[in-house]
């Protein structure tokens, strides 16, 4: 018998919305790792830059991806990309892992505004954006601090919308409407997106519903407990549109119900966040500064912890933030081109009920300033550097566990993270471009490693943070080579990161119950303590697509990809939780009409586990996938229609990255029927 949500749509209404459904896809797993045609990204520069026109790794994954792809979380979305994983620790909760670094070292954000949400203190608080009102994702493997601040010294995943119009939609409407049904968990998604434009103003709307039952898993007891999931959200938005700039703003409402899988008490989390944010631009002034750039946003968020048997609430997590950045692009000065920004935040987070008990409130502001220039020193070479200082103040409970009961004590942390970076752009005949780049990062410890002090019931762990911490910092070098032109395309990347204090939670091997003078006598939560060591963490990615020959109107291919990651501490052993080696490769078709793809990945066995940690063994994930699309005639409308199998060999798949791993498989066998209308 699955357990629902008590949110969760009727049966009727699920059949009736079922039978809406002609035909479903997922993303193939490998088709949207190889690079696509040369597009402008924002993410790794203040300037319009390409993808090969930035030295560091960028990765974009479009809407039709995101719409093929059906996922429940951006970590669901993006965990199958080269250099990324996921924590998937519950269907509503999976953060991106990029490169073995997660939480506090992934900055998720908006338009360029933090999520300012709790995911990054635990892995089982979801991220209150949905792939469905997606349009596109950025993700930057590797340091991005300088234009984003010290949470982004492991990367950024950059979620891009239309909830602040920047130009006129074509025809003056757009609109998208789709519907998708999968197997494994009875699920029923859909969404529904429009702009509209009259004179200079753009309106926008989307709105979007899934609900899901616990999935199917291969083996007894055939589902696994507690992973459905209901979230629903909505906005709307507009701008005024001028000559040479714009200026708008939005409002968007997110609620989520998933369940807490394999926790010692059925736990579920009932999410929510409404978000305020602005933006607005000039261009082509005629002056020493030819651009200005400005954005920012306010968000209220709050989920409950609660136990579903007996609907009590045992934890209360608040946070309330606002983020403001502006930047200034500069005219060209003998070939130089850049931009200087600004970035202020002030968080108030709070927690009551057991929540306070891990985590006292506390108070951060950080405001920083960057430097960002380009200098083409020929035509096949050009240079990219900056500087960034950062000024980091936390108010908060400090804890020492060094006395037989504890003792907490009010605190104050001031941190001045410094970081700097050289890149160097080389243009290479036959459309490829090589990227050399190195970089000093710092960044200041988060609120929870300095200051947890206590029980965590849905990680099931003891946290203690450490209020002396120092800020970490970081030496990375990385070569990147790119070609998005042509029949065959790839991106490889190999990097090189040495870390001076890298913090990591510590598993002491010590169990407690929920008070601190229970550690040593009970064994009901894993005692984990926020230590600090130097660390060295290397490795490359790869993903390629070769268009071999045209047939039937299309195009037959072969696409691949590998990525690794090595992460060892300098006395401890190895850090935890990394990724395994993963490999693959897949045989596609594509024409303007039809999309047919079979693919594998092969994700191999962790053993260079740390301390404490267990290893995982590998598996195989076999995906087909087939899309038909049809053109609406005398319109500029289509209608996607597809059918996938995910996961078809219908593996034992446990996530090394997931701290659930032991007592949580990820779905079986999976199809998915999908319609989409778009015009």
């Amino acid at each position: 018998m699955r357990t629902q949500s008590k949110l969760l749509a009727k049966p009727q209404a699920k059949l009736l919305a079922s039978s809406a459904i002609f035909l479903a896809i997922a993303s193939p797993a490998f088709a949207q790792d190889a690079p696509k045609k040369d597009e402008i990204v924002i993410t790794g520069s203040p300037l319009d830059r390409s993808t090969t026109e930035i030295a560091l790794p960028v990765t974009v994954v479009d809407r039709d991806q995101i719409v093929r792809e059906g996922a429940n979380s951006l970590g669901d979305l993006l965990g199958r990309q080269p250099g990324i994983a996921e924590s998937s620790f519950a269907s509503g909760a999976s953060r991106p892992i990029i490169r073995g670094l997660d939480n506090f070292r992934v900055r998720v954000q908006e338009n360029g505004i933090g999520t300012h949400d709790a995911s990054a203190l635990s892995e089982d608080h979801g991220v209150p954006i949905d792939p469905l009102s997606a349009q596109r994702v950025e993700i930057i493997r590797g340091p991005a601090v300088l234009r984003y601040g010290s949470e982004a010294i492991g990367g950024v995943v950059n979620v891009l919308n239309n909830r602040i119009p920047e130009a006129r939609p074509q025809n003056a409407v757009s609109a998208e409407m789709q519907v998708m049904h999968s197997t494994v968990d009875e699920g029923i998604e859909g969404a529904f997106l429009a702009d509209v434009a009259h004179d200079n103003l753009v309106v926008h709307f989307d709105a979007f519903r899934r609900d899901a039952e616990d999935y199917d898993i291969p083996r007894a007891p055939e589902t696994q407990a507690d992973t459905f999931l209901e979230s629903t959200g909505v906005s709307g938005g507009a701008s005024y549109l001028f000559e040479n700039g714009f200026l708008g703003g939005s409002v968007s409402f997110f609620e989520s119900d998933y369940g807490i899988p394999a926790a010692e008490e059925r736990l579920k989390i009932d999410l929510e966040q409404t978000r305020y944010q602005f933006a607005g631009g000039i261009n082509n002034i005629d002056s020493i500064i030819s651009e200005v750039k400005l954005s920012g946003g306010y968000t209220d968020y709050t989920h409950d912890e609660v136990e579903i048997e007996s609907g009590a609430i045992g934890s209360t997590f608040n946070n309330e933030e606002f983020e403001g950045r502006v930047e200034l692009l500069h005219s060209p000065i003998n070939g130089l081109e850049g931009a200087l920004g600004f970035q202020f935040r002030d968080r108030d987070l709070s927690a009551t009920g057991e929540g306070g008990e891990l985590l006292a409130p506390s108070d951060t502001k950080a405001y920083g300033f960057f430097l960002y220039e380009e200098l083409a020193i020929t035509n096949w070479l050009t240079a990219q550097v900056g500087g960034r200082v950062d000024k980091v103040k936390i108010e908060g409970t400090g804890f020492l566990p060094t006395l037989p009961d504890g003792f907490e004590f009010p605190a104050e942390r001031d941190f001045t993270p410094v970081s700097g970076s050289v890149g160097f752009v080389i243009d290479t005949p036959h459309n490829f471009s090589v990227g050399l780049t190195g970089q000093y990062v710092e960044r200041a410890p988060d609120v929870l490693e300095l200051f947890a002090k206590g029980p965590h019931e849905a990680t099931e762990t003891f946290e203690i943070g450490n209020p002396n911490l120092d800020e970490e910092s970081a030496w990375s070098a990385e070569v990147t080579v790119k070609r998005t032109e042509g029949p065959l395309t790839f991106d490889f990347a190999a990097f090189y990161t040495s870390y001076d204090g890298f913090i990591f939670k510590n598993f002491t091997g010590i169990s407690c119950g929920e008070e601190f003078d229970t550690c040593g006598t009970e064994d009901e939560l894993t005692q984990i303590q926020y230590a600090q060591e130097d660390a060295d963490f290397y490795g490359f990615e790869l993903g390629t697509k070769w268009e071999a020959m045209e047939t039937h109107g299309g195009i037959l291919g072969v696409d691949a990809q590998f990525d690794y990651v090595r992460a060892e501490l300098d006395s401890s052993g190895n850090v935890p939780r990394i990724p395994p080696l993963r490999y693959g490769a897949g045989i596609f078709f594509e024409s303007d009409r039809w999309f047919g793809r079979v693919g594998a990945l092969r994700v191999s066995k962790q053993d260079d586990v740390a301390q404490f940690e267990t290893a995982t063994k590998g598996y195989v994930r076999l995906d087909v996938d087939l899309i038909h699309t049809l053109p609406l005639a005398n319109t500029k409308a289509r209608i996607d229609l597809g059918v996938s199998a995910d996961n078809l060999l219908d593996e034992d798949v446990r996530n090394h990255t997931s701290f659930k791993k032991q007592n949580v498989l990820q779905p079986g066998r999976n199809v998915k029927l999908f319609a989409r209308f778009k015009y």
